[in-house]
């Protein structure tokens, strides 16, 4: 099966109504999704635009589920993560949803540091990965020089569905507490 990939090289992509804050807005936007799932390595205040919550929201709102995962070395006095007042800010504005999850990955002796967004449809057999450079920030969604790839998956095929399993395992494993310090 031949596999749909898009390449977003910002800010030129944005230039042309492309970037990766534009293609997360419109992607919640279009009703195709039924789950949307992040994690990244930091979140910045800057990178919680109006119109990504708002899409968040009503994405929510219409029965999608959400998980944000975010790194929180920043939290343990390391000098990287998130910063408190992002997440402060994501937990006013989404914390009330049921169907939108909010979680800190902090594992002593590493650094959380994925910039990996995927968009899922199991039912009709779809999802769409995003990876790349972008962190949850004004620079990384919009006008810092990044590169992320857009991977379009088919689940019916055989090698689609078991890189699907393979990020899906990758995700649960950033929402499991473990005994370990994580």
């Amino acid at each position: 099966m031949k596999t749909d990939v898009e390449l977003l090289i910002q800010p030129y992509s944005a230039r042309e109504g492309r970037s990766l804050l534009q293609t997360l807005v419109l992607e919640l936007d279009t009703g195709r999704w039924t789950v949307f799932r992040a994690a990244v390595a930091f979140a910045r205040a800057s990178g919680s635009f109006p119109d990504l919550l708002g899409a968040i929201l009503a994405f929510a709102h219409g029965g999608g589920q959400a998980d944000l995962t975010f790194g929180a070395d920043a939290f343990s006095g390391e000098d990287r993560g998130s910063d408190y007042d992002a997440i402060k800010g994501l937990l006013a504005a989404l914390g009330d949803e049921p169907t939108v999850r909010l979680f800190l990955y902090h594992e002593q002796g590493r650094t959380f540091h994925p910039k990996l967004y995927m968009f899922a449809n199991e039912e009709d057999g779809r999802a769409m990965l995003i990876v790349g450079s972008s962190n949850w920030s004004r620079g990384g969604f919009w006008n810092n020089v990044e590169v992320n790839v857009i991977i379009h998956l088919d689940l019916a095929d055989e090698n689609h569905s078991a890189c699907f399993g393979q990020v899906q395992k990758c995700f649960d494993a950033y929402w499991v507490e473990q005994e370990n310090g994580r």
